[in-house]
């Protein structure tokens, strides 16, 4: 069976997806009555303005949404996990390993005062049981499959020392590290350089 072919069975089925965020002035709707299917394969785009809930309903997904969201669903299922009942501890081993997300600004999605090299490895350790010698290999491998010039030096060094497209392409190295059966990108070639995206 050809990998790329969609199949029968969705990998992620949305039904019926509304958001909102309590304030002070009442719930702010940010999603209303979403609907959609990704089956193993396939591409979807999620096309809208800024301030649509693109980004609001990636995140529902993710399970990574502040605690003022309201988020209902007639289902919300990866796979054969309703992603709504299950513990924050199942969600976290799911995040990550099957279900990767490149988000849209690496400036707030990278830790500061953490070597680019740890934030690539710390996946590849927690969900693939890698030594710290081979995770520190898989991701000299990840920077340069996105393009980053001398990629063993560059995982000793901070964010701050990588421009703004090297950041978004370090971002896509880890949405990817795991080799996740679902990929969500939002909005990943915002910070691109035009000849790279």
């Amino acid at each position: 069976m050809n990998v790329f072919a969609p199949s029968d069975e969705a990998l992620l089925r949305v039904q019926n997806l509304s958001v909102s965020f309590d304030t002070h002035e009442g719930p702010v709707p940010a999603v209303r009555g979403l609907s959609y299917e990704v089956h193993p394969g396939e591409i979807l785009a999620i096309v809208g303005e800024s301030g649509s809930g693109k980004s609001v309903s990636s995140l529902a997904v993710m399970g990574l949404l502040p605690q003022n969201a309201r988020i209902q669903a007639q289902s919300l299922r990866f796979g054969s996990q309703e992603l709504l009942r299950i513990s924050a501890a199942q969600m976290r081993a799911l995040r990550g390993r099957d279900i990767g997300m490149i988000f849209q600004d690496p400036g707030t999605a990278l830790n500061p005062v953490i070597t680019i090299g740890e934030q690539l490895c710390e996946p590849l350790r927690q969900h693939l049981g890698m030594s710290p010698r081979q995770a520190r290999e898989r991701a000299c491998e990840l920077l340069a499959l996105v393009g980053i010039p001398d990629p063993a030096s560059r995982l000793d060094q901070y964010p701050h020392q990588f421009s703004g497209g090297m950041r978004q392409r370090v971002m896509i190295a880890i949405g990817l590290s795991c080799n996740p059966r679902l990929l969500i990108a939002d909005e990943p070639t915002t910070a691109l350089d035009v000849t790279i995206q």
